[in-house]
């Protein structure tokens, strides 16, 4: 076969991927995994059939080691990832990464402790999870509820009412799989000065890049030979990403960088289906309407929040998910007036 003639399969095969078209490997109902390039593996989480991954992942293989992509929700998604691994290799697990700290891509991390398997992640994962999830087991919710139920319960206008429902419940269920979930740290961590990481499988490298915007801790994996890349959230597929954590701006910047990985490329969200270069322009569009929302309502005097409740979705991005209000815009108004006040000080 030609390197053209193999360019053009792997092309192929992506596509079907993200047509649905290809025969899975495995098909969980919470999780569907199906070979995208020779090698490499996407796992799309349906959370609505179960928890257990809740967010993309999967496995690349090479000839001499195999590589997971994420930790997930539970330690039952990252068994999947595990069982994978093992039917298409018989080469050993060099490791799992965590593309970042957050809870739906990091609590699964047990699975791969205790079968001794290496978790790598960004240096501030483990500082984060210990702050942010650690911390808060075994303490009191209510003071941190308090002012969505307070806001819940000062609403008259039924649109503003269910968004603030709809806010409290996703609170909540953080709250709750905080303090059900058993936090595993990552045990190979990776610095400033380690990225860009190369990691030979035999016969196929990946390279781990570490770029700023959603969580402070974003990491991409990259398989160059075939054109694939595992973005995390740093890439939401038809939806508004969560953004509590973001920096809007740096995110943007990145989401530029990826418009120039080439058109071939297929990039595994971290939510939603295998895409191409279209789903970028999506995302960056959408947060270019943000911005200038945000904009707008900051000259105008106003606060975040009252940028947050005043927004409205376009139509050309009403096809787009948002499991919260505040989660999203909400954590985007906040992003874009923290970066408004540091210039005026």
């Amino acid at each position: 076969m030609t390197r053209r003639q193999l360019l053009a399969a792997l092309a192929a095969k992506g596509l079907n991927a993200q047509r649905g078209d290809a025969s899975p490997l495995l098909d969980r109902g919470f999780a569907r995994v199906t070979e995208i390039a020779t090698g490499v593996y996407a796992t799309i989480a349906d959370p609505t059939k179960g928890q257990q991954c809740a967010s993309n992942g999967g496995v690349i293989a090479g000839r001499d080691a195999v590589l997971i992509v994420e930790g997930h929700m539970q330690p039952a998604g990252a068994a999947l990832e595990i069982e994978v691994a093992r039917m298409i290799s018989k080469a050993p697990i060099r490791a799992a990464i965590n593309t970042h700290y957050h809870l739906d891509h990091s609590f699964g991390n047990a699975a791969y402790a205790e079968q001794r398997i290496p978790i790598l992640a960004h240096e501030r994962t483990p500082v984060l999870m210990k702050e942010r999830y650690t911390a808060l087991q075994g303490t009191d919710k209510a003071p941190l509820l308090a002012p969505f139920q307070r806001r819940l319960a000062s609403a008259t206008d039924p649109a503003l009412k269910q968004r603030f429902e709809a806010d409290l419940g996703r609170w909540k269920w953080m709250y709750d799989e905080i303090e059900a979930g058993k936090v595993v740290l990552p045990t190979e961590l990776l610095r400033a000065a380690d990225f860009p990481k190369h990691i030979d499988l035999g016969g196929l490298t990946v390279v781990i890049e570490f770029h700023p915007g959603h969580s402070g801790t974003d990491l991409i994996i990259r398989v160059p030979q075939r054109d694939v890349v595992f973005a995390g959230d740093l890439l939401f597929n038809h939806a508004y990403p969560v953004s509590i954590d973001a920096d809007m701006i740096a995110w943007r910047q990145t989401l530029d960088r990826f418009a120039g990985y080439g058109r071939r490329t297929h990039w595994v969200p971290g939510h939603g289906p295998v895409c191409g270069l279209e789903t970028i322009r999506e995302q960056a569009a959408l947060f270019d309407d943000l911005r200038s929302h945000a904009e707008k309502m900051i000259h105008a005097g106003a606060s975040a929040e009252e940028a947050e409740s005043r927004y409205t979705v376009p139509k050309r991005f009403q096809h787009c998910r948002m499991g919260s209000w505040s989660f999203t815009v909400g954590g985007a108004m906040q992003s874009y007036f923290s970066r408004a006040r540091a210039s005026k000080a």
